[in-house]
């Protein structure tokens, strides 16, 4: 019986292969864009930071910031994965806004129809909502890009090498059926790409934090590969 931790796949040359393949085209693809992005991956974000008053409002996208009141139209909250949270604001001008945002706190559960926020422009960008002391960024607001870069990198890399790894190690012994120790190396890398994927989903907003990512990661890459090394050891047992 084949062993779902991916002797069946080891089986085939051809599967092997593919997979082989598809591991060396995204970690060489993320480990570009680390090495592409990262340095940079800043720069929006210490220029928005920086950015100062506009001393009247802009005709044209400006560096500088410009806040002006908005009257809320409507308010959209997510109801599923492929859903988004909105918003649809009037300016003083009539021209309408509908800025998208990552979740619906801390302010958008608060506001409705009729409801005035101060929106903040920024680069022809509406990048912040505010109302009273409580104030929520859009998705347009510039992002530390290289925490998404990082944690993408965590999410990839390793499991993507582990998995090159197994595949050239069966590949060397065609002849052989998988051995225990390419089975869970395979069993290793599934469970350290799937997991970290629930990990990022159940993180929500925290997953471009570091710390949180870091954190979540060690604990799933612990897990498996104590999984890993029991069924190694079963299947050792097993055959003496």
């Amino acid at each position: 019986m084949p062993s779902p931790f991916g002797g069946g796949v080891l089986r085939s040359v051809v599967t092997t292969v593919l997979i082989l393949s598809c591991a060396v085209a995204a970690v060489s693809s993320v480990a570009l864009l680390v090495v592409a992005e990262a340095p940079g991956g800043v720069r929006d974000l210490r220029a928005y930071q920086a950015a100062v008053r506009c001393p009247a409002a802009p005709s044209a996208p400006a560096d500088c910031l410009w806040t002006q009141e908005f009257t809320v139209s409507g308010v959209h909250l997510a109801r599923g994965r492929n859903d988004s949270f909105r918003t649809s604001l009037t300016g003083p001008d009539g021209a309408r806004w509908t800025p998208s945002y990552t979740s619906g706190g801390p302010l958008l559960y608060g506001i409705g129809a009729g409801d005035r926020v101060t929106g903040t422009i920024w680069r022809g960008m509406l990048t912040e909502i505010a109302s009273g002391e409580v104030s929520q960024r859009t998705t347009d607001a510039p992002a530390d890009m290289r925490a998404q870069i990082i944690v993408l990198a965590v999410v990839v890399i390793p499991p993507g090498l582990l998995m090159a790894a197994a595949c050239v190690w069966r590949l060397c012994r065609l002849r052989a059926a998988p051995t225990p120790g390419m089975v869970a190396t395979m069993g290793l890398a599934l469970g350290l790409f799937f997991g970290s994927l629930l990990c990022l989903l159940l993180l929500g907003d925290r997953a471009e934090d570091l710390w949180w990512t870091g954190g979540a990661w060690l604990l799933m890459a612990t897990l498996s590969t104590v999984v890993a090394r029991v069924y190694v050891g079963q299947k050792h047992a097993a055959a003496g």
